[in-house]
């Protein structure tokens, strides 16, 4: 290595050991070589200083190296030492606990538990509209939420035959509604006519009881008269149908045969209530005489 070299070398090391002693207040910035060995040579090494300091006593560390293994500390109960024990409620903000006035420090500080008003929230999952409207949450975050779910409160209704469904509405029931029918029970007797029996106004009906057909209603199906059959005048019901008599009413019939003109007598076709077919008095007389 050439001397070039090696002057350039210490001038560097001169500068960097210049430069930290005056950092530390040991050398001026213009202190050559000589100087800077002194300034080093006067260091005191420290090595491992312990202090313990009372109440109104101040240690001052002395100057040089320390090694770091060092420690100042109070002493409790030394002269009018005192120290004061503290507790604390954790709060939603920052405290710093300090000892009051009149003491020198804190011998503890106890830290109580989280009220239990507070709660973890991280794993709320609720939503406005899972809260009742008027009503406040806290969020997983810990913010405020207010509720938007509707408040139905009471909800009844009635269904009968023009409101056969009711749509729940979407949100919150007190328990106390209900969705209900009225029920009746008709009857009705059968006639000839078609019967529509429907609920009163209001109502659905639970039960029709359909009386028997009246007595004096007759299956006519296996009746076989015809008008000519039926008096006149008369109806009767034959196969479900009405008929209206065609026979004719001859009423009382009276005849007489004389044997000479006369010698029979048709009867007429139709109803008749009897009668007599006599013989005249001149036929009579010849027949005696013979």
């Amino acid at each position: 290595m050439s001397v070039a070299t090696q002057i350039e070398r210490i001038n560097t090391d001169k500068a960097t050991i210049r430069s930290k002693l005056v950092e530390l207040g040991l050398a001026s910035s213009g202190a050559n070589l000589d100087a800077l060995a002194e300034a080093v040579d006067g260091i005191v090494d420290c090595g491992s200083v312990s202090a313990q300091v009372k109440e109104g006593e101040t240690y001052t560390v002395p100057k040089g190296y320390h090694d770091g293994t060092g420690t100042v500390s109070g002493v409790a109960g030394g002269g009018s030492y005192s120290l004061q024990s503290k507790s604390v409620t954790p709060t939603k903000s920052q405290q710093e606990v300090t000892p009051d006035e009149g003491y020198y420090g804190l011998s503890d500080v106890k830290v109580a538990a989280i009220p239990e008003a507070y709660q973890d929230v991280s794993s709320v999952t609720a939503t406005a509209q899972d809260i009742l409207s008027g009503k406040i949450a806290v969020g997983p975050n810990g913010s405020q939420i207010a509720g938007t779910m509707a408040n139905n409160g009471s909800v009844s209704r009635k269904l009968d035959a023009s409101t056969t469904s009711y749509t729940i509405a979407k949100g919150y029931h007190d328990g106390t509604g209900s969705v209900s029918v009225t029920v009746e029970k008709k009857s009705a007797t059968p006639t000839k006519g078609q019967q529509v029996i429907s609920p009163t106004e209001g109502s659905l009906l639970s039960q029709v009881t359909v009386e028997a057909i009246p007595a004096n209603y007759v299956d006519t199906s296996d009746a076989t008269a015809a008008a000519p059959d039926v008096l006149s005048g008369k109806t009767a019901y034959a196969d479900g149908s009405k008929v209206t008599g065609t026979m004719p009413n001859n009423g009382a019939v009276t005849a007489e045969i004389d044997g000479m003109s006369t010698t029979s007598y048709e009867v007429p076709a139709g109803y008749t209530t009897g009668g007599t077919v006599s013989l005249t008095d001149d036929i009579e007389t010849a027949l005696a005489a013979i």
